[in-house]
Formats: structure tokens, sequence, C-alpha cells
């Protein structure tokens, strides 16, 4: 079920973010989701987020302009880049109090975390970082071109049900939640304006071999190609790489919840996870 109760961090400079920390008196290190275009972290992350915090501390929240997060009203036609997505990453972390975390980012969200990865100074120290679907570089995807124009005038209930197919590739329950959600198409615009301009390949290998670093992506991603994944591991030569016969670009919605938490707990505790066997099939998306 998606989180609706949520806490409210305002920064100085009147940007305000949606955040909630579930399973907060476990011991272990927490683990930061960082989410992707369009998507409102504190609904879309569900169940895995539930099911990851029976493990450890984690951290959601929505991205800047999106969801319970606000831009402030001097401020909404500013321009902004990864690195300020990435800064909202690191302020929020800061301001939550963690001194360290594990890190998992998909798609966008995963451009996100890389360029957290190279920033210098961080106040926190990362642990092990997760890079699910995304690229390095604007990514070779075909998601714009499935994304249709929306009508003229007010729509209907179905109408945002269409307009919002393309982003959740998967499940009808998905379908409802985005349209239940707040997803501002202004701030949809600039999200791929951002992607437009981002390219972390030539700070990477600042990442050093002491972190490990774990590149999930299946083979049938149309959001963002399959091949993406190679800019990734030629610029941290060290992650560890896992491909997903089947599966598409909403990965945690094939197979089973058990399968995905084992799988990045095995990681995060420093222990195989590539031995671990998806099941035979995976339910096909579009995209």
């Amino acid at each position: 079920m998606p989180a609706l109760a949520h806490s409210l961090f305002e920064r100085h400079d009147g940007y305000a973010f949606a955040y909630k920390v579930l399973g907060r008196s476990h011991k272990a290190t927490p683990l930061v989701l960082v989410h992707g275009l369009s998507a409102v972290g504190l609904v879309d992350w569900f169940p895995l987020a539930d099911a990851l915090a029976a493990h450890r501390p984690v951290l959601v929240f929505d991205n800047r302009g999106i969801g319970g997060s606000t831009i402030p009203a001097d401020k909404a036609g500013e321009p902004y880049d990864m690195h300020a997505m990435a800064g909202d990453v690191v302020d929020l972390v800061k301001h939550v109090g963690f001194k360290k975390i594990d890190l998992l980012g998909f798609s966008m969200g995963g451009m996100i975390a890389q360029t957290v990865l190279v920033k210098a100074d961080l106040p926190f120290k990362i642990r092990h970082a997760v890079l699910v679907a995304t690229s390095a570089k604007r990514a070779h995807s075909d998601l714009l071109q499935a994304i249709p124009q929306p009508p003229a005038g007010p729509l209907t209930f179905e109408q945002k049900c269409d307009l919002s197919r393309p982003f959740i590739y998967l499940l009808e329950r998905r379908v409802r939640e985005a349209v239940e959600a707040k997803r501002p198409a202004r701030t949809i615009q600039n999200q791929i304006g951002v992607i437009a301009g981002y390219d972390v390949r030539s700070k990477l290998r600042s990442v050093p071999e002491s972190l490990p670093v774990l590149v999930l992506h299946g083979n049938l991603d149309r959001s963002v190609y399959y091949s993406e994944h190679k800019y990734i591991l030629e610029g941290i030569p060290h992650a560890q790489f896992l491909s997903f016969d089947g599966v598409s670009h909403a990965w945690y919605d094939y197979y089973d919840l058990d399968f995905w938490t084992t799988l990045l707990n095995r990681f995060l505790a420093d222990q195989d996870c590539a031995s671990l066997v998806p099941p035979a099939h995976a339910h096909h998306a579009k995209l």
C-alpha cells in the first residue's frame, strides 16, 4: 500500500521535501531509495520499500516538485540540473541525520545516485551503491515517444490513466496509484530537461574500488535501453553486473518481493548475490 503519512523537510531556500523513514528500529545501515522520471517515491516504491524495511531503515522521498515535495513559487520557472537534484538527496540525508548509508537509484534516480557518488566532501559515508535500469549519460529510450500529448481541456479519470501508463509499464494497480498522486506536467518536463543535460561518465572513475557497486538491468528495458549499463561499467570497472532475462524497466514488479529483498540484502551484507536464481519466467511489459 502507498505511504500516505510523511514528514516534511523545509529547506532554507524554500524547497520542501516529503519523506518517510521506515524500519527505524533496525540497527542495519539505512538504505536510501531514489526514484526516477515522474515517480512519486512515497507511492511508487511500495510495496518494495516495506519489504526492505523489515531488515533495515529505509528512506523514501519525493523528488523536488512532485508528490508532496514543493518548489517555492518564486523559483518555479528556474532551470535546474542533475547536480541540484543530487544536492537535494544530500541535504535530505543530512537532515534525517544518517552518518552512513547504502544508496539505491532507479532510472533517473540512478542518474541522481551516480551524481551523489561523485560529489566531494559528502557529510555521510556511502557503504554500498545499487544502480538499477539506468545510465551514466542521457539514455537511449523509447519512453518519450510513447508519451501521448494531453488533450485540450479538463481530463477525465481514464484520460489521466492513459497519460500515466507509459511511465508505469506493468500493473494496472500502479496506473491507478499514478493518477491519484501529484505528478505535475511542468515538473515532468523539467525532469526530462535534466536528463537531457546529464553525463557523468568522465567522473565515474572517482568512485573508489572500496565502494561496492551493483548494477542491475533487465534485457527487455526500452525506457532506458539495456545497452546503457555498459557506460556505467566502463566508468566503474569494479562494479558487479547482474542481467535479468524477460524483465523490462519496472524491475521490482517482476518476480516476487522475496527475490529482490534477498538479492539486495545479500549484496548489502557483502554476501554472494550473483548465484541467486530468479524464477524461470517473468511477466513481460511493453517498455
